[in-house]
């Protein structure tokens, strides 16, 4: 597990609620993705960088696809900034998904049609990503959702744009008295 998860926020899951959940909270430091996929996400695994090892985690769905791709991560500079994807219209699984980092885009993977609904979770670009959540059968990964780290302290400059804000704000109040 993670730094500190208890505090995390959890978004999603989108698609179909049907499979077995897996659960990935607090495993936010990704060496490399793995998908199987064709007409949909058949599978996706994860490799995490944790006390100094490598750790491969459960494969979510089968390696039945037709394509399978490695999205390898330059850790610990590339982190996860938000993903986006596909999910069937009639929300049974998962069509296609897209990886996003501080350093660009891996994907998509899978297909879509015009009938499929589009989702998209923006993380930021302060290493706010905690991990991914999720269902998956023995054919697919049904849905998904990641974990949010809410910033904990504000940093410098934030703090003196609320003080700038705060004078203006002040100044602007004065000249309506």
């Amino acid at each position: 597990m993670g730094d500190d998860d208890s505090s995390m926020i959890k978004v999603g899951a989108v698609g179909s609620k049907n499979g077995n959940p897996w659960d990935e909270k607090g495993r936010n430091k990704i060496v490399q993705i793995f998908v199987s996929h064709d007409d949909e996400i058949n599978s996706i695994q994860f490799q995490y960088a944790e006390n100094g090892s490598l750790v491969l985690s459960e494969r979510y769905g089968t390696n039945d696809g037709y394509k399978f791709d490695v999205v390898k991560l330059n850790h610990p500079a590339e982190y996860i900034t938000w993903i986006s994807g596909h999910k069937s219209y009639n929300n049974s699984h998962l069509c296609s998904i897209t990886f996003g980092t501080n350093h660009g885009e891996y994907g998509p993977f899978g297909r879509f049609s015009g009938h499929d609904k589009e989702f998209s979770f923006r993380l930021g670009e302060n290493r706010q990503f905690g991990g991914f959540h999720g269902t998956a059968d023995y054919n697919s990964v049904k849905s998904i959702g990641v974990y949010l780290k809410p910033i904990t302290t504000l940093d410098y400059s934030v703090k003196k744009n609320i003080t700038k804000e705060g004078e203006c704000w002040e100044m602007l109040n004065g000249l309506n008295e």
